[in-house]
């Protein structure tokens, strides 16, 4: 991701991150799984938007999206970087915006594994209200801010199938896991539970804060941001 250019903007951009799983119960498996299902949305599953104006008393809600066409390629070796402001590739979310201003989820889009030849796409806008209550999205000029794990549950509205379409309207629960939940006592597959956690610190926020540091270190190999993300990690990791 691009690092800031300068001194002003080193006082000004801000680096966050989050996790956001998709936890919705698979009635497809004939076998129960001895683990927690939970299926990771990416950058290119998440829109998020600048806020201008949000006011729920009044139902005002103003703001943009933060997705940007440009990319810059730097030609390696023969091969191609690319640098953008968020990392689509990336499961924990990070993306580079300004420490002063605020932001939201306001739209999701992905794919849903339903069994072994079953692909479902979903797509939702999100009530912007409930979602910057449950995720605000703030950073702090010139840091790294990780602010969390959250996950969405989709449920579907009874008799709202067509005659006519096998499709049907659903509602989504958007839900942020505190420090006290159940969720780090589940059971996950190992191979997930090691990208989410560094599980030398056990399951828990501290601990992913600590993966997604690592990621960014990984990610960026050099510059503002890899540094930044060294220095907190050695203070969390003591």
């Amino acid at each position: 991701m691009f690092d800031p250019r300068d001194a002003k903007e080193e006082g000004k951009k801000t680096l966050v991150g989050f996790l956001l799983f998709d936890e919705t119960e698979r009635k497809d498996i004939l076998i129960a799984s001895s683990f927690t299902y939970l299926q990771s949305l990416d950058g290119e599953n998440i829109e998020i938007f600048e806020i201008e104006e949000i006011d729920e008393t009044k139902e005002i809600f103003k703001g943009q999206s933060t997705k940007s066409p440009f990319y810059y390629y730097e030609e390696e070796e023969k091969s191609y970087v690319s640098y953008s402001h968020s990392s689509k590739k990336s499961m924990f979310n990070p993306n580079v915006l300004n420490g002063d201003k605020e932001y939201l989820v306001r739209e999701l889009k992905w794919v849903r594994s339903c069994g072994d030849k079953c692909r479902m796409n979903m797509n939702s806008r999100l009530n912007p209200f409930k979602s910057h209550k449950t995720l605000k999205i703030k950073g702090a000029p010139g840091e790294i801010v990780f602010l969390g794990i959250f996950t969405i549950k989709t449920k579907v509205i009874p008799s709202s199938t067509s005659l006519f379409s096998s499709s049907a309207n659903f509602t989504i629960e958007f839900n942020q896991i505190l420090d006290n939940s159940e969720f780090y006592q589940r059971r996950i597959d190992p191979d997930q539970e090691k990208q989410i956690f560094d599980l030398k610190f056990g399951k828990n926020q501290r601990s992913a804060e600590i993966r997604f540091l690592q990621s960014i270190v990984e990610m960026q190999k050099t510059g503002f941001w890899h540094a930044k993300a060294k220095q907190k990690l050695q203070s969390l990791e003591k």
